[in-house]
């Protein structure tokens, strides 16, 4: 029997509402990890905020973070592969951003290290206080004074934030560069706010999951989620199961609907069916 890689989406999918991993999901896939199941997550976070997990969970495979923008080993960070923008995309972007007023968070490698930046002051939007606050000790956050700031590093994503999913779709269509770049307009899982989440045009939960199925030895890809980032992923997927909470376009492409995030889902699954793929 070939070897499947088991993948799963985090926030609203494997994690509970509280953003958490319950005793009994941990349990669970350790266990089956043990016995030999391949299994990692695909996720919109990227290594800092997800790597917390990596303590509950004895992820041994390469992760998907940033909705597939960068591969790495999700104990340790060491990365696989970066899909970084290139210098002239990155100055048109930044240009049309200034040119219009709009305040992204901007994340980059910056010195080896991942930070993320803001033009601070009295332009940093409401909505952006609020994703900042929520993120209080985060050592990327990197606050600059000038959309030139910006420019620093190697950027591999912007961010907009929003409660109007409407005004972030205004946003591309200023940006008109969708030759450049791939993106995700969602809400998030814990609050009233729409992510607008801009990454290189070749990247995306869809070739990045690809790519790990290549580096574990993988015939098979067997995945979960439940929101609209999703999708690539399940397309490149042999089975896709959508938590009982997902969207309806996530749910309308599953394989199958099974029990949801608040409910230990993800780990039900697997306890009941994993053993039969290895």
């Amino acid at each position: 029997m070939g070897k499947t890689l088991f993948i799963t989406d985090l926030d609203g999918t494997l994690l509970n509402k509280d953003a958490k991993i319950t005793p009994v999901t941990a349990e669970i896939i350790n266990n089956l990890i043990d016995e030999g199941m391949i299994f990692t997550y695909a996720s919109a976070r990227g290594y800092a905020m997800a790597s917390k997990f990596a303590g509950e969970i004895n992820f041994k495979y390469p992760a998907v973070q940033h909705n597939g923008g960068c591969i790495q080993n999700p104990q340790t960070g060491e990365y696989f592969h970066k899909c970084i923008f290139g210098k002239n995309i990155v100055s048109e972007i930044i240009r049309k951003f200034q040119s219009n007023n709009i305040f992204p968070l901007v994340y980059a490698f910056i010195d080896g290290e991942e930070r993320y930046s803001w033009i601070s002051g009295e332009k940093t939007g409401g909505e952006t206080k609020i994703f900042l606050e929520s993120r209080k000790n985060d050592k990327r956050k990197r606050p600059v004074e000038n959309y030139g700031d910006f420019l620093e590093g190697d950027i591999h994503a912007f961010l907009l934030v929003n409660k109007s999913p409407e005004e972030l779709r205004g946003i591309l269509d200023i940006l008109n560069l969708n030759e450049y770049f791939t993106h995700h307009i969602q809400k998030d899982t814990y609050s009233e706010l729409y992510f607008l989440d801009i990454i290189r045009f070749d990247a995306g939960k869809d070739s990045a999951v690809y790519k790990v199925k290549e580096l574990t030895g993988a015939d098979k890809i067997v995945c979960f989620g439940d929101n609209i980032n999703d999708i690539p992923m399940f397309n490149v997927s042999d089975e896709k199961y959508a938590v009982a909470n997902a969207i309806d376009e996530v749910k309308k492409i599953a394989t199958d609907i099974i029990g949801s995030n608040n409910d230990d889902g993800v780990a039900m699954w697997l306890q009941k069916n994993a053993r039969n793929y290895f």
